[in-house]
């Protein structure tokens, strides 16, 4: 608050900088003294509710979910019936539980079938092209079994999870695997905006084609390198380029190691992680990125394939996770 000469002026913060509050009214009143020097006496009036600024509503920001710039599907759009609060019965919720995960069901069969080929297995042209390209060098293998159930101990199998086993052994003798899960993606940021800008011969209609398009997908595998009973792990990211994130190596055979790493013993504590990767040498990170691509042959329509099948298997676990939660709840 400042005080200043018969006023009373005050400052309000606010989100950026103080609002200063216009001065109480005072008024003057003679004084009923009898004393020969004159005096006055101040009332201080409360402000009016006009002398208040109103700030203004801060603007929501606008937030879209993207897809891979692969999907065939479109994306999950939120159901538009507004949400009520009622009391209900057990039974009431659960039917409407079930109502509504029919009718997801239904919304999604309905997209999938609109983007799959009949003559491809159910799989949608593209995809189906690329994995018979990629299916003339590599074994693709849905799901994985070996994973050991917390009930009983009981295995498991897991559609979530795709191994793909190279045909024929590398040129040192070592056998080659990939390993990836459906789920383990992300939105690739390795995407270096500076080299857009300095790109000057870039026409109009192609700028307008880029923004249009969504950001790609990328997606976490590892690529597994096995001989005589030791294996290295080197763990890569699809995105605009194959890159890689670190090495470790492990014992066991490529069918003991790709089990462990699909039932999430990827990282274990007690084992020594590899180096940082960034922290080698550019020319030793370089190598090994062009071992991956030469040597064990994850070349584009790899990566593309994986990032591909990535989102169709979600896809289908999606659909796969409604059903069984309906005859479950419902």
């Amino acid at each position: 608050m400042i005080r200043t000469a018969n006023l009373l002026v005050r400052r309000i913060p606010t989100s950026n900088n103080y609002l200063v509050v216009p001065p109480r009214t005072v008024a003057t009143m003679p004084s009923s003294s009898s004393s020969a020097s004159s005096s006055t006496t101040t009332a201080v009036l409360p402000p009016s509710r006009s002398s208040f600024a109103v700030p203004s509503p801060i603007p929501r920001a606008s937030y879209a979910p993207s897809r891979s710039s692969y999907s065939s599907y479109p994306g999950r759009p939120f159901s538009s019936t507004p949400t009520t609060t009622t009391t209900t019965t057990s039974d009431d919720a659960a039917s409407r539980l079930g109502s509504i995960l029919q009718r997801e069901i239904n919304e999604e069969t309905e997209a999938s079938s609109a983007a799959r080929d009949d003559d491809g297995g159910g799989l949608p042209p593209e995809l189906r092209e690329l994995r018979d390209a990629v299916s003339t060098k590599w074994t693709i293998l849905e799901g994985i079994t070996g994973i050991a159930d917390d009930i009983g101990g009981r295995e498991v199998g897991s559609g979530a999870t795709v191994r793909m086993l190279k045909r024929g052994n590398g040129s040192k003798g070592a056998r080659i695997g990939i390993v990836f899960h459906c789920q383990d993606t992300e939105e690739d940021s390795d995407f270096d905006t500076d080299d857009l800008f300095d790109e000057t011969k870039r026409d109009e209609e192609e700028n307008e084609e880029n923004e249009d398009e969504e950001p790609m997908q990328a997606v976490r595998f590892g690529v597994v390198v096995s001989k005589g009973g030791r294996t290295v792990v080197i763990q890569c990211r699809s995105g605009y380029e194959l890159s890689v994130d670190g090495v470790t190596v492990r014992d066991g055979d490529m069918e003991t190691v790709l089990v462990g790493l699909a039932g999430g013993e990827g990282l274990h504590a007690a084992l020594y992680q590899g180096p940082e990767f960034t922290e080698l040498a550019e020319d030793l990170q370089e190598s090994f990125r062009n071992y991956v691509v030469t040597e064990c042959g994850v070349d584009d329509d790899v990566t593309a394939f994986i990032s591909m099948y990535c989102d169709y298997r979600e896809q289908e676990e999606y659909v796969s996770w409604m059903k069984t939660a309906i005859d479950i709840l419902d």
